[in-house]
């Protein structure tokens, strides 16, 4: 089934025999801002109607904040947009984001180490489902379960951060906002530091 078929983690724990935890596990890791990104992150939060439709909460607040955390790992991690993540009829769907390990073969859609989906109409519970099923297919796709993988749900304001390993979910108790930029970027700085632990192995050969 689509990813968007589950509305809740629940129904994937269910359905994979997935055990589900709330845990604190981000480590927060300064990350250096330039005044370019937010002058102009700012100007788009005061000049642009994000609320219009969830394309522009993707376009105007998530896709800038990824954008700009993954730059610094741009020789590891490729950064997809809706891209289809396809395991079988059961396991499929569109994220709104994806990272993968870059290799040499290029830009090519390989072994996916992070996930990120919108929470549409605000629906947190919904987007983790969604989430979960994708890091679910993640793993498939890798053929392993036994590597950490990462998934974030956000509403462009609000941001939050869960892992899968093996058979186990941990979701972080934790939010973070937009408007605590320095707060967000250090927990995205620790994420996208484990995802490039994953992707190491492969990127050594480009």
């Amino acid at each position: 089934m689509a990813f968007g078929s589950f509305k809740n983690m629940q129904e994937v724990a269910r359905k994979y025999q997935i055990s589900i935890h709330t845990a604190s596990f981000l480590q927060l890791m300064p990350f250096p801002l330039e005044a370019r990104f937010e002058q102009n992150l700012k100007f788009d939060l005061e000049h642009t109607v994000t609320t219009i439709s969830e394309a522009a909460v993707c376009d105007f607040l998530i896709a800038p904040v990824l954008k700009e955390i993954w730059r610094a790992y741009s020789d590891t991690l490729l950064i997809w947009s809706h891209a289809n993540l396809d395991v079988d009829a059961d396991l499929s769907g569109v994220p709104d984001y994806l990272f993968t390990q870059r290799t040499s073969l290029g830009l090519v859609l390989e072994k996916p180490c992070l996930i990120v989906v919108e929470a549409k109409k605000q629906d947190f519970e919904l987007g983790w489902g969604q989430a979960l099923a994708a890091l679910v297919a993640s793993q498939r796709l890798n053929g392993t379960d036994q590597t950490e993988l990462h998934g974030i749900v956000s509403t462009g304001n609000t941001w939050e951060f869960g892992k899968l390993w093996a058979k186990q979910f941990v979701r972080d108790p934790h939010s973070f906002s937009i408007s605590d930029l320095a707060t967000l970027f250090g927990a995205l700085h620790y994420v996208f530091e484990q995802a490039k632990r994953q992707a190491a192995p492969a990127s050594r050969s480009v």
